[in-house]
C-alpha cells in the first residue's frame, strides 16, 4: 500500500519525513494516524477516518484521494465529497 505524509512529526533514519512524501508500506502505520492518507491500496482497509479533522487536514485527504473541492467548501462539504468518492470506488 502507498501512503502520503500529510503532517509533520514522522521521523525516519535521516530525520523528519517531508510532508507530501509518498511511502510504500506493508500495512497501515497505526501510530501515524492522522498524519498520512492512503493513496493506493484497499480503500476499506486503508481509508483515513474523517471524524475530528480540521479543514486543512480534510483538504489534504481530498487532494490525496483525487477529490475536487470548491474553494469555498465547508468542512461538511469536504467530508461529504470524500465519502461520496469512497462509496463510488467501493461499488
Amino acid at each position: 500500500m502507498k501512503i502520503r505524509i500529510t503532517a509533520g512529526g514522522i521521523y525516519g533514519t535521516t530525520g523528519e519525513v517531508e510532508i507530501g512524501t509518498v511511502l510504500e508500506v506493508k500495512e497501515e502505520p497505526k501510530g501515524w494516524a492522522g498524519r498520512y492518507v492512503v493513496i493506493d491500496g484497499d480503500p476499506k482497509e486503508g481509508a483515513v477516518a474523517l471524524t475530528g479533522k480540521n479543514k486543512a487536514d480534510l483538504l489534504a485527504i481530498a487532494e490525496a484521494e483525487g477529490v475536487e473541492v470548491e474553494a469555498n467548501a465547508t468542512v461538511a462539504d469536504i467530508k461529504a465529497a470524500i465519502e461520496l468518492k469512497r462509496e463510488a470506488g467501493a461499488n
